[in-house]
């Protein structure tokens, strides 16, 4: 059975607004959607869940959370306005929302990839083994499962994979 973690469109518009504030009140849609991966995909690996959540999918510009790209190009994400291909905050984030864990998380990716421009970014997710095992070409997007997430990651990263393997399956067994 594969890994599923339903969208969390609370959590998408807080952790959008606080890394929206930590950039002037805005950023590239691109650099956004590629900053929320990198921090679904840490906080999964660090802590057994996703911030925001949802289906991702392996397009041309790399692995896209579908359910907030859609929120995004539908301008639909709480708090925030699209101004061409940039996000805009609207409203500022409530910390207050977000757990001590995507703080954490978000500072760590933020500090250590928020610097880096759109492109370089897109590039660095294009070295991922996710994927490049997911990304068929033509312009298309394709299935990315959250089990691939952890390919570059190290072993105790894949001990991590096996527990939520057990507890998604324990949940469905128990109802």
């Amino acid at each position: 059975m594969s890994i599923v973690f339903r969208y969390d469109p609370e959590r998408a518009s807080h952790a959008t607004r606080w890394l929206l504030a930590r950039h002037g009140g805005r950023l590239d849609r691109l650099k956004l959607i590629k900053l929320i991966f990198l921090a679904d995909r840490l906080h999964l690996a660090r802590y057994g869940r996703p911030i925001v959540g949802g289906r991702y999918v392996a397009m041309e510009h790399g692995p896209v959370a579908s359910d907030f790209y859609n929120a995004i190009k539908g301008d639909t994400l709480e708090g925030t306005k699209q101004d061409g291909v940039r996000v805009e905050c609207a409203v500022r984030p409530d910390e207050d929302f977000l757990s001590e864990t995507d703080l954490e998380v978000l500072r760590e990716v933020n500090d250590q990839y928020g610097s880096f421009d759109t492109f370089r970014l897109r590039d660095m997710t294009h070295l991922l083994r996710a994927w490049g095992k997911n990304y068929k070409g033509e312009n298309s997007s394709y299935p990315l499962p959250y089990e691939d997430f952890f390919e570059d990651l190290a072993d105790e990263k894949q001990r991590a994979l096996g527990l939520i393997s057990e507890g998604q399956e324990a949940e469905r067994v128990l109802g």
